[in-house]
């Protein structure tokens, strides 16, 4: 959970914590951030992020970030 906090702040939302849900749905982050976390994940492992995991379920929650990062990063 550190490294997707440390995505967050990489991206100058360190007000966003692992407590946190509904982060789409609930308007706290945006496409705009959605597409910033992208980035620093694909730098982070040096690998692209499909299409097919880019969805907003996958960032409601750090829980759901992590979910999502154990399917798409193998």
């Amino acid at each position: 959970m550190q490294t997707i906090k440390q995505f967050f702040i990489n991206i100058n939302r360190s007000d966003i914590d692992e407590n946190m849900t509904d982060l789409v749905s609930e308007d706290i982050i945006d496409s705009i951030d959605i597409m910033a976390l992208v980035a620093e994940i694909e730098k982070y492992y040096q690998k692209p992020l499909k299409a097919e995991f880019i969805t907003p379920e996958n960032f409601e929650s750090f829980e759901s970030i992590k979910n999502m990062l154990k399917q798409a990063i193998k």
